[in-house]
């Protein structure tokens, strides 16, 4: 049977210079939210009214084996189930915005305003808070045609969640009902110990929680890196008791945050939690509550207006995950359209290949807006705005064994507001698997790490990154860790800035590089008021090259070399290392540093890390490169040659976020062959970004200010010509060297210009000692030729030998 105005373009062989060029034909599907699925689809004026309608006719004979458009025309189509899609196609299949118009697809039910009414139970008054009785409005859900309320459950700590039932207006998300809104209640007491269900506090507040219907809480209950949802079983509110239904992950400890905006270090963390679904702290807008043996849903508007009016979209989501690809699904294309308002993931794929998703919006998912795990292969995530998730993209391909590419490509997007209930494990990018380019993108306001990584041979260059971890102590914006063999990853013109900690525990870190991770390129970077800007927690051969370290509240470079005996991540490094054929010729070419770990004595030595012409500035008594002992302090563990100082007047506009060099930092970087400092306009997205009603062809806007920092260029003063070295000469570490066979160009008094940004008391005195061995072995280790290293202003020095 022929389709009627099939929109078939006839396959053509063009024979030019004895090559056959193929032109495949194409075919149209339309869909309308104003259509029928007894129409034919196949022209605008006939549109059928479901995606899924749209999906059974890709079989179809007369489509089958041609490249297919989906045209999704404007408005709101609510998928009824999951849009599964599970053959492989030969040509490709687009599902798109027909005509760039707006278009929204989600996995919701639409509530009607005209539904909601005032608050007039006198129990449920007497339960909310007084101030809620005249903003709160409730709906019954089966007036909605909603029967599945779906359910809490544990999340948090990696764990995916699958949201329950989640209420949005006007595409905005709303919050189960909590308390406090926006901080936590400490632990006081731990009555059954670490490994008990129980534990005090010293909020009375905690009257009003008796006789709630479903109870949970959500905390970091011991560690500020570890999340945890947990049912509670019993509250005792003349106590001030709680007992939950089951252990927390790392167990209880109590709570020591602070009010007066001081932060708590690494042995005063975790022990805070949250009350949540708890209709009696439906206290501000945007809470929401459902009684789930009413079925009556209770919420207080976060609109403008304060109330729910006929303009006002509000959804319910229904459906677990929106759009399934099923194992190695391949071929299919997702553009210019908004997917929202689904309880796990917006899109998950199983091993797809040649799969392309563009211009698209996800938002308020319960887990990543978009997955592609299980040998993901040949996959790019462009120009796409995710937000309003917990987690933006999760994806992974490529054989590590034999280093073969997964061809996937995450350029030009924005990913925001990734972690909406949960934290540790909700990244803006989860990554694994072998060369996957991370490019481009912009990406902020993170409660976890903006990217979490695995695996070999990636790179993340020229991406904006700012405001990660959030949430969370101990964590990096780009984010690592336990394992020796995830090597060949590069980071390379990025600009991360303003990641720091809000929550008692070990520093934020722009990289993190945790339990020993080793292997990874760090380069040509401008690392801008972070809190530390680099760790390398105790790995190898990580290489540190040509970075601009600006301002830190803590230290440049963090390192430490807790492998060296051992410890409690030996196993799992081990096993990784079994993991693959390290030692066989294809690893053994490329990784030849980690083959020779076969051989080595101490595999947790922190050995091959280089620091090499690296820029600092920093603030009056920060440290350049914090070392967690001084016997780490050898180029054997972390040499560094030829890192420079700078001033504030070194950069033209850090405060516009140029970076460009002038004064004597120019003058350096001309000599070491640094490049200037990757643009401002060089970095995040490229191209117009999510659908394009939305961007109406606007880009993120990243001008760059030509503004200039006042002041005059300035530097250490002189070195004075004496060899009194007990002289009032300028701040940091002088070092006299009476003689250096191996590089002439080291002798005499000078100033040493490692660790000296801001010219300032920023290295300490044992910092400064260091060097005059570090200068002695330089210069050849001879007896007869002895260095000394004078620090100022404690006029304390050593002379080695």
């Amino acid at each position: 049977m022929i389709f009627r105005n099939l929109a078939l373009t006839l396959v053509a062989f063009v024979v030019l210079h004895d090559v056959c060029y193929v032109l495949a034909a194409t075919a149209h599907i339309y869909v309308s939210p104003t259509g029928s699925d007894s129409n034919s689809g196949l022209d605008v004026s006939h549109p059928l009214r479901t995606i899924l309608k749209a999906r059974d006719k890709l079989g179809a004979q007369a489509i089958k084996g041609n490249e297919v458009f989906v045209e999704l025309r404007k408005g709101y189509h609510d998928l009824s189930a999951t849009l599964t899609l599970t053959h492989n196609y030969p040509a490709p299949i687009t599902f798109r915005a027909y005509n760039n118009e707006e278009v929204h697809v989600t996995g919701g039910k639409r509530i009607n305003s005209n539904l909601f009414k005032p608050v007039t139970d006198s129990a449920v008054l007497k339960r909310i808070p007084s101030e809620a009785h005249s903003k709160v409005r409730q709906v019954h859900l089966s007036d909605a045609g909603i029967k599945d309320y779906g359910s809490l459950s544990v999340y948090g700590f990696y764990s995916r969640r699958t949201a329950p039932l989640e209420i949005f207006i006007n595409g905005q998300p709303l919050r189960l009902a909590e308390w406090p809104n926006k901080n936590f209640i400490n632990i006081a007491t731990v009555p059954n110990g670490r490994d008990g269900t129980t534990f005090t506090h010293h909020t009375t507040r905690d009257s009003k929680w008796v006789g709630e219907k479903d109870p949970w809480v959500y905390g970091f209950w011991y560690w500020s890196w570890a999340d945890h949802s947990a049912q509670v079983a019993h509250i005792d509110s003349h106590a001030h008791k709680i007992t939950l239904k089951a252990k927390t992950h790392y167990g209880l400890r109590t709570g020591s945050l602070r009010t007066d905006g001081t932060l708590n270090g690494y042995s005063k963390q975790g022990g805070y939690f949250r009350v949540i679904n708890i209709l009696s702290e439906l206290d501000s807008p945007g809470e929401y509550y459902v009684d789930r043996s009413t079925g009556i849903l209770f919420l207080w508007p976060n609109t403008h207006s304060g109330t729910i009016q006929n303009s006002d979209v509000v959804y319910a989501s229904i459906i677990k995950d929106c759009i399934s690809l099923s194992h190695c699904v391949s071929n299919i294309n997702f553009q210019g359209f908004t997917l929202e308002a689904c309880r796990r993931y917006g899109i998950t794929a199983n091993g797809g290949h040649n799969l392309r998703f563009t211009n698209l919006e996800v938002k308020n998912t319960g887990t990543f807006g978009i997955s592609c795990s299980n040998d993901c292969r040949s996959t790019t995530i462009s120009k796409c705005d995710i937000h309003d998730t917990d987690g933006a993209i999760k994806i992974s391909g490529g054989d590590r064994k034999k280093l073969i590419s997964s061809g996937n490509i995450i350029e030009d997007n924005r990913l925001w507001n990734f972690g909406r209930a949960t934290a540790v494990g909700a990244d803006g990018i989860a990554l694994g698997g072998v060369n996957i380019i991370i490019r481009n993108n912009y990406i902020h306001h993170g409660t976890y790490s903006c990217i979490k990584w695995s695996g070999n041979d990636h790179i993340m260059e020229n991406n904006h990154f700012h405001d990660c971890c959030h949430a969370t102590s101990d964590c990096g914006a780009i984010h690592s860790g336990r394992d020796w063999t995830s090597r060949g990853t590069i980071i390379r013109n990025n600009y991360i800035h303003n990641t720091v900690r809000y929550w008692p525990g070990a520093e934020i870190r722009g990289v993190m590089l945790d339990d020993q991770f080793s292997g990874a390129n760090i380069e040509h970077n401008i690392f801008a008021s972070n809190e530390v800007h680099v760790n390398i927690g105790g790995g190898r051969d990580t290489m540190i090259y040509y970075n601009v370290f600006y301002d830190s509240s803590s230290g440049a470079i963090d390192v430490d070399g807790r492998g060296i005996s051992g410890g409690t991540n030996t196993a799992t490094l081990e096993n990784t290392l079994k993991a693959v054929p390290y030692t066989g010729a294809l690893w053994a070419s490329k990784y030849p540093k980690l083959a020779a770990m076969a051989h080595s004595k101490n595999r947790g030595a922190p050995e091959g890390n280089k620091i090499y012409h690296n820029l600092y500035y920093l603030r009056n008594g920060k440290h350049s490169i914090n070392y967690h002992g001084s016997f780490l302090m050898t180029n054997t563990y972390f040499d560094h040659v030829d890192n420079h100082g700078a001033s504030k007047s070194d950069f033209y506009s850090p405060e516009h976020n140029n970076f460009e060099l002038r004064c004597y930092a120019r003058d350096w970087a001309n000599s070491a062959n640094f490049a200037q400092p990757v643009s401002y306009d060089k970095v995040g997205p490229r191209h117009p970004y999510g659908p394009y009603y939305i961007n109406k062809g606007h880009s993120v806007i990243n001008h760059v200010s030509s503004a200039v920092t006042t002041g005059s260029c300035t530097k250490p003063a002189p070195p004075p010509d004496s060899n009194n070295t007990t002289q009032t000469e300028p701040v940091g570490c002088w070092i006299r060297v009476t003689k250096c066979p191996a590089d002439e160009t080291v002798n005499g008094y000078f100033y040493d210009s490692w660790g000296v940004p801001n010219l300032a008391t920023n290295i300490d005195v044992w910092e400064c000692h260091g060097r005059a061995e570090y200068y002695w072995k330089k210069c050849g280790s001879h007896t007869i030729y002895p260095v000394t290293a004078f620090h100022q202003p404690t006029t304390r020095t050593k002379t080695v030998p």
